[in-house]
């Protein structure tokens, strides 16, 4: 039984939400353990295919605690907890991390800051690379 396929999905390695009809048309979309998963662009791809259980579980897991955490914040008001995976994030994708939590990541830019450590690079995704491309 083929079940219908979602608009949208969560790329595993990056975070990213993927519009499921133009991965497919970019030959952005696999098929591992009887799923679907959807990529933002070639390297989230193949990083998957490199080591697709880690990632599938890591998607898994985020998926789990997004769930819960979403319920808890929307109780409250309160952002998600910054923590490891927050952090790959914002090290992966500012700029997607930007659009889901823009809070977030100025906190994690003033961190950075106060550290004297450089900014982060805009990310990994199209859009960020697009913007990279744009500047002289």
């Amino acid at each position: 039984m083929m079940t219908e396929r979602p608009a949208k999905l969560i790329d595993p390695v990056c975070g990213m939400t993927v519009d499921v009809a133009r991965a497919a048309a970019a030959g952005l979309l696999l098929e591992y353990e009887e799923r679907t998963w959807g990529f933002c662009r070639v390297g989230c791809r193949r990083a998957f295919l490199e080591e697709p259980a880690t990632y599938a579980a890591q998607a898994e897991l985020a998926a789990a605690v997004a769930t819960s955490s979403d319920v808890h914040a929307a109780a409250d008001g309160a952002l998600p907890v910054i923590d490891a995976g927050m952090r790959r994030w914002y090290e992966s994708c500012a700029c997607c991390l930007s659009d889901a939590f823009p809070e977030i990541k100025a906190q994690l830019d003033a961190e950075r800051a106060a550290a004297a450590m450089t900014p982060v690079a805009a990310g990994i995704c199209e859009v960020a690379e697009a913007e990279a491309v744009a500047v002289p």
